[in-house]
């Protein structure tokens, strides 16, 4: 049967390969044109986007706060788009014939 191979793993969706290499294609640039701004590249322009977003609304919301605090909602908030990402990759993998 067809139906058969399509069961969602909830470990490979959640901690899978594609989750890791969505999560690291968008969290290690930014974090490593944070340490040194030489090596700032355009590929860390969608972690600075949302590391700026959440930067300003966080500041917004506590004004007290430092903006290092917001880099741990950062990472998980990448995390949380990573799993987003993967099932998407694999949906699409699953429904294109020439994937397989």
């Amino acid at each position: 049967m067809i139906g058969e191979n399509r069961r969602i793993n909830v470990r490979k969706m959640l901690a899978g390969r594609a989750v890791w290499g969505w999560y690291l294609l968008l969290v290690v640039p930014v974090v490593v044109g944070a340490l040194d701004t030489r090596l700032m590249t355009p590929l860390a322009l969608p972690g600075y986007l949302i590391l700026t977003l959440g930067s300003s609304f966080g500041s917004y919301l506590f004004p007290t706060l430092e903006l290092w605090v917001f880099w741990a909602p950062f990472f998980l908030g990448m995390y949380l788009v990573s799993v987003g990402l993967a099932a998407a990759y694999h949906a699409v993998r699953e429904t294109f014939v020439a994937f397989k």
